[in-house]
């Protein structure tokens, strides 16, 4: 039997010690790096800028790829089949489930911090290149692009763990957020308590609680409790 420490480090493992995740990864630090690139081009013409303008700009890919982050690690080795590699480490499935959700918590972190590297080197060379920086500041937009980025993936966590299919998956979560979000947002103000850009909203500071919390309920709370409860049911 392994540890629970030892179990969310193989999980995180699983997820990204292949060909296709490296690559994957690679495709978003490259894009990462561009957005750093582009912020530099917009910072240095403005008449001044301050670092957490940079971190927003530069932060938005991994904040946007956290949801499909999210659905890897939900899916687990549910996509193979069962839950045999994980039940044969003498975990249960519960410790199974956290052991993901932990695996996928690290990766969003490694995104973050990633991104705020980048939003650091990018400012260093718009320094150079003549721009004004005005404020050197910049937890509070390091705490929202984390907070966007652990929300995603919390929607692709619950998802992936419920539908336990890649493909059906990452297409469910592209839907919820680029067709089914923008449709409700034409229904009326009534529609903050259901969607889920309200969740994002609410985690920035810039919604109000209620809605929030209804949204927030709706797109990470159900499908969190139905990823685990099929994990708990799915068979070996």
């Amino acid at each position: 039997m392994i540890s629970f420490v030892q179990s969310s480090h193989l999980e995180f493992r699983k997820r990204t010690d292949t060909r296709g995740a490296i690559a994957a990864y690679a495709l978003l630090c490259a894009v990462v790096i561009a957005c750093g690139v582009l912020s530099v081009s917009v910072v240095k013409s403005a008449p001044s800028f301050g670092a957490g303008e940079v971190l927003v700009i530069v932060g938005l890919p991994a904040a946007l790829a956290s949801s499909i982050v999210g659905v890897v690690f939900g899916v687990g080795d549910g996509r193979v089949g069962g839950e045999r590699d994980g039940i044969l480490t003498g975990l249960s499935r519960d410790a199974l489930y956290l052991a993901r959700g932990c695996a996928c918590v690290a990766m969003v972190a490694v995104l973050v911090i990633a991104s705020a590297a980048v939003a650091l080197v990018s400012v260093g060379v718009a320094c150079a290149l003549g721009g004004e920086l005005t404020s050197e500041t910049f937890l509070a937009q390091l705490g929202e692009v984390a907070a966007l980025a652990l929300s995603s993936a919390a929607l692709g966590f619950g998802i992936g763990a419920s539908l336990r299919s890649l493909a059906l998956a990452l297409v469910s979560v592209l839907l919820i957020i680029l067709v089914v979000d923008t449709a409700l947002a034409l229904a009326g103000p009534w529609s903050d308590f259901i969607r889920f850009s309200t969740v994002q909203a609410g985690v920035t500071g810039s919604a109000p609680f209620l809605p929030s919390s209804t949204s927030g309920l709706l797109w990470i709370g159900v499908p969190l409790i139905a990823g685990w409860c099929r994990t708990r049911s799915a068979e070996v």
